[in-house]
């Protein structure tokens, strides 16, 4: 009798604890579901540590370039950042398959496998590596790619061309460098390659033999990106991702570039400093040259306004920066923002204005070199935007796009054609 009342209890008392257990055990894994899509204000001092507790080899010469707000003169995703990204609503984009994948790429901001893979470490840890393989200690004994025959084409459309001849570079293990001089109709220096506009692609000279094995030419006008080589550290990632580190790398402003930017910021923003201004919307406005071809039509500044201003209200985003071509939008904003009963503030540069490609091709070296340094400063200040606006059928737009992924932005382009490419 004793011995079956001491058995009874306890079993009694192991039901009641393991009650217990599973209440706790389901109210915790309730609670991580429903923080599972908040982004930690502390992240910033996270990072910190994980830098620092990077091998000290591995970082010896990458550190100039970082610091706990910036990477390479560009600021990272922050905690204000992430206060917006909480705010909106989640939403699945579909980018389109890339021709040389075939593979449809679904990105979600609640989703933990996006915010894990456009994660501000992430950018870290890829930019390192890329650095490194960039710039070894030794460059002798390395194989090479030298970039040459750059695309006849837009800004955007040949860096992406010179981006794929980076990756190809990279995913066969060779360190890509640029002939010199190179014949880039954007690089208004002596060497007349990207080198004029952003800092070296490598630290290594041009090699002079080429061998066909361990030095080769790599043609930067391939059209499209045709099978992306990946190097194995990278091939479980999506190709959004990889072409905008790659691309984030290759565009890292010079000092050159970087005082034009800044002086353009200082002119014309009041008070003159972007970081004074945010939270802010960016808008491209592309029509001209793009219509009918890429884009299937103009689209109106009020269209664009109507996909984000739910959410720029939502999380008390009054500001919005716009540039185009098109001088006509800015008055056109004055008419939509009377309908928004005034609601939004409006930034922007002044910049010389109906350039398309042709008439940036017919201008002489420096006048056209002086029209990209207002390009980049368009970059800069879109890039460094919290909400993005524009027809990602546009290289333009789709530089933007990867830009801001790369900072840990990773909130939906919010586009008017209501399709999202990743390569034309």
């Amino acid at each position: 009798m004793v011995s079956k009342l001491v058995r009874l209890t306890i079993l009694l008392t192991s039901a009641v604890f393991l009650f217990i257990l599973g209440v706790l055990f389901g109210s915790n894994l309730y609670r991580r579901k429903e923080t599972a899509r908040i982004f930690q204000p502390s992240i910033a001092a996270q990072l910190d540590l994980k830098l620092q507790s990077m091998k000290e080899d591995s970082v010896k010469s990458f550190p100039v370039a970082y610091n706990s707000t910036h990477l390479w003169s560009m600021r990272l995703a922050d905690k204000d950042h992430y206060r917006i990204v909480n705010l909106v609503p989640c939403k699945d984009v579909i980018y389109h398959a890339h021709r040389g994948t075939g593979i449809n790429e679904t990105m979600n901001h609640c989703n933990e496998k996006t915010r894990e893979e456009f994660s501000v470490e992430s950018t870290l840890q890829a930019q390192q590596w890329i650095f490194n393989h960039q710039n070894p200690m030794n460059c002798q004994n390395k194989r090479f790619a030298i970039i040459h025959r750059y695309a006849w084409s837009g800004f955007g459309s040949t860096v992406h061309q010179i981006v794929w001849a980076l990756a190809t570079a990279i995913g066969h293990d060779r360190i890509a460098v640029y002939q010199k001089p190179g014949g880039w109709h954007y690089g208004s220096c002596e060497w007349s390659n990207p080198d004029c506009l952003f800092l070296p692609i490598s630290n290594c000279s041009v090699p002079t033999q080429i061998d066909g094995t361990q030095v080769i030419r790599l043609a930067a006008d391939i059209d499209h990106w045709y099978k992306p080589a990946y190097p194995s550290v990278f091939q479980k990632r999506s190709f959004n991702w990889y072409r905008s580190q790659l691309l984030f790398y290759l565009m890292r402003f010079n000092a050159k570039t970087l005082a034009h930017v800044q002086n353009a910021v200082a002119q014309y923003f009041v008070p003159p400093s972007i970081d004074l201004h945010r939270p802010y919307v960016a808008v491209y406005i592309r029509r001209s040259d793009k219509v009918n071809r890429e884009m299937g039509r103009a689209f109106t500044l009020q269209e664009y306004f109507d996909l984000f201003d739910a959410d720029a209200r939502r999380a008390q985003i009054s500001t919005v920066y716009i540039n185009s071509e098109d001088d006509s939008v800015f008055s056109e904003f004055e008419t939509v923002n009377k309908k928004y009963g005034g609601y939004y503030k409006l930034i922007r540069i002044k910049a010389e204005k109906n350039v398309v490609f042709m008439t940036l091709m017919g201008m002489d070296t420096n006048k056209r070199g002086k029209i990209v340094l207002e390009f980049l400063a368009d970059l800069y200040i879109e890039a460094n935007a919290d909400l993005h606006s524009g027809t990602l059928t546009s290289n333009w737009c789709r530089l933007v796009d990867e830009m801001r992924f790369v900072l840990g932005k990773m909130l939906p382009f919010y586009t008017p054609e209501h399709v999202y490419h990743s390569d034309m």
